[in-house]
């Protein structure tokens, strides 16, 4: 099958080309930058021409665009597409019910709430991929002094998402809901086992129309290209992304201070040093116990993997957003022989076997205890960490997860 792959500069794009290609298909590139995802005209009159000067038979990409699926439709060929976003809100327009659409979704509650809840049949669950061999090939071809300038104990790669669009505070603004919901966050933190949030969102406990009042006001609406509920909306962008926040600071935060403890005791020659490191392009200055830790963004094909293959310890704390899926960091860092410590997730439970193939906690107590006790249980967390790179291989390579994106 001759594909077009729709570029928009996708981490991974080179990495499912080349896989694509040992599996027989031929990648013809598509570039340009999507300004509508429901009404870029414009795109759509270079790509159309662009189809059929080539002969293609499909069209393929990371994340989901509606305007290519009017494109391919025009065409009358199928459109792939493989979500790893969640939330992922072009998933709610109109045109993903178009018969073109072929869309892998990660997160299998979320395939569940497209097909139960708003009755899409378009959609399917595509658990995410990871390349091994490519990562082991970067990892093997730099020098040991640039290996070991990546090497510690703990490590987080991931946003803080301290400076980006905070709607929660922006929608907020009445004391009595703000109490209320300020009370839900509090009761969600590290709890996968209870939802809090989606438990109050149908027993009608949060006030919506207020709510979806301020959401018009400050443009948070999609508009009428797209069928989403408002309370779905709310959810996932500001909600379930506010416990994220929280979580991800108040976690990162306790092993910054365990950090900075063991320091001062290793000069008072009571105890090991504890090696940190935040990778973030976050702003962290607003939290001083953290700041000194960022070292900044790094580069997902030559600094991420050796930040996972040199880390001892890499956390995965997933957004709250993704109610069920394996995040694509997961299998990032496993694919680089990298220990995974994980939140409980349902797919992650259900692929990887805890204390096998990765370590999972269920508080952010559980967390911290588990780093203290793989960073002194070297054998087993090294065992744990080639098991979990073995599983990739076998079960999550490129070539599984394009058979399953295309049926084959």
């Amino acid at each position: 099958m001759k594909l077009i792959l729709y570029s928009w500069q996708a981490n991974n794009e080179q990495i499912l080309s080349d896989n694509l290609t040992k599996m027989g298909f031929e990648i013809v590139w598509f570039q340009k930058e999507c300004k509508h995802y429901t009404r870029d005209m414009e795109l759509a009159m270079e790509m159309i021409p662009f189809i059929h000067e080539q002969g293609a038979e499909a069209v393929v990409s990371f994340n989901y665009f509606p305007i290519i699926s009017m494109i391919c439709n025009t065409c009358q060929i199928p459109y792939y597409a493989w979500v790893y976003d969640c939330p992922h809100f072009t998933l709610y327009a109109k045109q993903i019910s178009m018969p073109c659409n072929h869309i892998g979704i990660f997160d299998r509650e979320m395939v569940r709430q497209l097909e139960e809840e708003y009755g899409i049949t378009t959609v399917f669950h595509a658990p995410l991929s990871a390349d091994a061999d490519y990562f082991e090939n970067i990892i093997t071809h730099v020098s040991r002094k640039k290996r070991e300038k990546y090497q510690c104990d703990v490590s987080f790669v991931g946003s803080l998402y301290t400076d980006e669009h905070n709607y929660y505070d922006m929608l907020l603004t009445e004391a009595t809901e703000r109490g209320t919901i300020d009370m839900l966050i509090r009761q969600q933190y590290f709890c996968y086992e209870v939802d809090y949030l989606r438990q109050a969102v149908e027993a009608e406990r949060i006030n919506f129309a207020v709510l979806q009042k301020s959401m018009e006001e400050q443009g948070l609406m999609l508009g009428d290209d797209y069928f989403a509920r408002p309370e779905d909306i709310l959810m996932a962008a500001v909600l379930e992304k506010k416990v994220t926040v929280e979580e991800r600071k108040r976690l990162l935060t306790a092993i910054a201070v365990s950090a900075g403890e063991a320091k001062r005791n290793v000069s008072a020659g009571r105890t090991t040093n504890l090696d940190f490191r935040l990778y973030t392009g976050s702003d962290t200055k607003a939290l001083s116990d953290l700041d000194a830790y960022n070292y900044g963004t790094v580069d997902y094909h030559t600094q991420m993997p050796l930040v996972f293959a040199g880390s001892k310890i890499n956390l995965n704390i997933s957004l709250r957003s993704i109610h069920s899926g394996v995040p694509l960091r997961v299998f990032d860092i496993m694919a680089c022989g990298g220990f995974v410590l994980t939140n409980r997730q349902p797919e992650i439970e259900e692929y990887f076997k805890d204390g096998v193939e990765m370590a999972n906690f269920g508080s952010m107590e559980e967390c911290l205890d588990k780093v203290r006790y793989y960073l002194s249980h070297e054998e087993e967390r090294q065992r744990i960490a080639k098991a979990g790179q073995r599983k990739v291989k076998e079960q999550f390579s490129y070539e599984a997860g394009a058979a399953r994106l295309f049926g084959v």
